[in-house]
């Protein structure tokens, strides 16, 4: 690897390591500038390493995204911010979704095609689906989260059946890749994503962010394999394992701890 390359990720690495270290009490400041220049490191080092075909309108993008990241975030009220972190986190999800998309449309500008047969490779293939799978999930939690419906009796059953199902259309894609497939395993994947949110937010808010926030990051480590970045797959897939997890300790049970116990006793 390129020691300029190597050297930014370790230092996005070490800032992130640093965000995660600070003291919790009366550091959310610090945190936040430690975490932004830990971003800001990553995706410097993602357009340094990438050949990158139409640089002034990514640079243009990330421009007017901080921008609007900066009014949101000093504009809000505090009691809004978990919406508004909801909300962000579905974006990753919907960023995952376009990427699959983008890659089933033109699979030769992502490398995804066999080089004998110029076929999908079955690999792309099960990346692509579990990208757009993901990222359905994420945007149908989001979706579920900022309503707060009723929780219907019956509906984790439903839940767990169209996640099985979306397993099997990730499957049967792999084998015969065809968009029928693609769109129904998307579909499937929202209505799993919105059961078990649904059943996440019997526990409260903050498990079903950490549900939500574990379906961007698996998202995110899939559409990483599409675009051969190793790096943000680890990320995604760090992210996404912490979410599930953090969501499945605070669902435990009558003696699960929340929020405040698990900063004192973690």
């Amino acid at each position: 690897m390129n020691p300029t390359v190597l050297t930014g990720w370790w230092l996005a690495a070490l800032l992130f390591a640093a965000t995660l270290l600070a003291p919790f009490g009366g550091g959310f400041r610090r945190r936040a500038h430690l975490a932004m220049a830990g971003m800001m490191a990553a995706g410097a080092v993602t357009l340094y390493s990438h050949d990158v075909m139409a640089l002034p309108q990514i640079c243009a993008a990330l421009i007017t995204g901080g921008a609007v990241g900066l009014a949101l975030g000093r504009g809000v009220p505090r009691t809004t911010l978990p919406a508004l972190l909801t909300g962000l986190i579905g974006l990753a999800g919907l960023a995952a979704l376009f990427i699959g998309g983008a890659a089933w449309r033109d699979p030769h500008a992502f490398g995804l095609l066999d080089d004998a047969t110029d076929r999908l490779r079955a690999d792309a293939a099960a990346a692509m689906a579990a990208a757009i799978a993901w990222g359905s999930m994420a945007c149908a939690g989001v979706w579920s989260i900022l309503r707060r419906g009723p929780v219907r009796r019956g509906q984790a059953l439903v839940a767990v059946v169209m996640l099985l199902a979306t397993g099997g259309f990730i499957g049967v894609f792999v084998a015969t890749p065809d968009i029928g497939l693609l769109v129904a395993c998307g579909g499937t994947a929202l209505l799993a994503g919105r059961g078990l949110t649904k059943r996440a937010m019997d526990a409260g808010t903050g498990p079903a962010m950490a549900l939500v926030g574990g379906f961007s990051g698996w998202a995110v480590a899939a559409s990483a394999f599409l675009m051969e970045n190793m790096a943000m797959a680890v990320a995604g897939g760090l992210t996404g394992a912490a979410g599930s997890l953090f969501c499945a300790r605070l669902c435990g049970g009558p003696g699960r701890k929340g929020l405040a116990d698990a900063e004192r006793h973690p």
